[in-house]
C-alpha cells in the first residue's frame, strides 16, 4: 500500500531519492519478473521490520522505521509495470508533464470513446460499459506489452508518447469502473 505520509504517487516522491531499484538489491532495468520483486521486497523488509527493533534505542528505530517506509515506496513504484516505466524513464532525465501534446487523431478517439461510454452509461447498458471496459482493458495490456521492447531499444521518445497514453487508457477504464460501481 501507498504511503499515507503524501498524496503524490511514489515514484514522485522518491525521485531525488537513492535508486529504487538498489533499494530493493534489484538490477535497474524494466523488464523484471514480478516474483522476483516481491521476493526482494520481502527480503529486505525483514531487516528492518519493527520487531526487531521493538528494544533498540530510539535513534535506530527511527532509522529502521525510514528505511521501512523507503522500501515500501520503492516497491510500490517497481511492482507495477506502468510507475516503474515513468521512474526508469525520470532516470534517464525525461519528464511527463502535464501538458504533454498527442496526436490528435488519438485524443479524438478518445473522445469518441468517452462519448459512447457516456451514451451507454446514462442509457444504463451495463453489457455495452463491460464491451468498451473489455477492449480497453486489451488495449492497455497490448501498450503495457510494448514497453520492455522500447526499453531493450532504448526509445525514449515512444517510450514517454506510450506512457503518456496509458494514462488516457487508465482514465478511461476508471470512468468504466464508475459506470459499473452505479449498478
Amino acid at each position: 500500500m501507498e504511503s499515507r505520509s503524501s498524496s503524490k504517487p511514489p515514484a514522485e516522491r522518491l525521485v531525488a531519492s537513492p535508486d529504487l531499484f538498489g533499494l530493493l538489491g534489484l538490477p535497474t532495468r524494466f523488464d523484471l519478473d514480478p516474483q522476483e520483486i516481491e521476493r526482494a521486497f520481502f527480503e529486505k523488509s525483514k531487516d528492518y521490520h519493527s520487531d526487531r527493533f521493538a528494544n533498540a534505542p530510539a535513534a535506530e528505530r527511527v532509522v529502521a522505521l525510514s528505511r521501512s517506509r523507503a522500501l515500501n515506496d520503492a516497491y510500490q513504484v517497481i511492482k507495477k509495470p506502468v510507475p516503474r516505466a515513468e521512474y526508469l524513464l525520470e532516470q534517464a532525465g525525461v519528464t511527463i508533464g502535464d501538458n504533454e501534446r498527442l496526436d490528435p487523431a488519438f485524443l479524438m478517439e478518445i473522445l469518441e470513446l468517452r462519448e459512447e461510454l457516456a451514451d451507454a452509461r446514462a442509457a444504463n447498458k451495463l453489457p455495452e460499459v463491460e464491451r468498451l471496459q473489455s477492449a480497453m482493458v486489451a488495449r492497455r495490456k497490448a501498450a503495457i506489452d510494448s514497453l520492455a521492447p522500447l526499453f531493450a531499444a532504448k526509445d525514449l521518445p515512444t517510450l514517454k508518447r506510450t506512457l503518456i497514453v496509458l494514462r488516457y487508457l487508465n482514465r478511461y477504464l476508471e470512468e468504466c469502473d464508475a459506470a459499473l460501481d452505479e449498478e
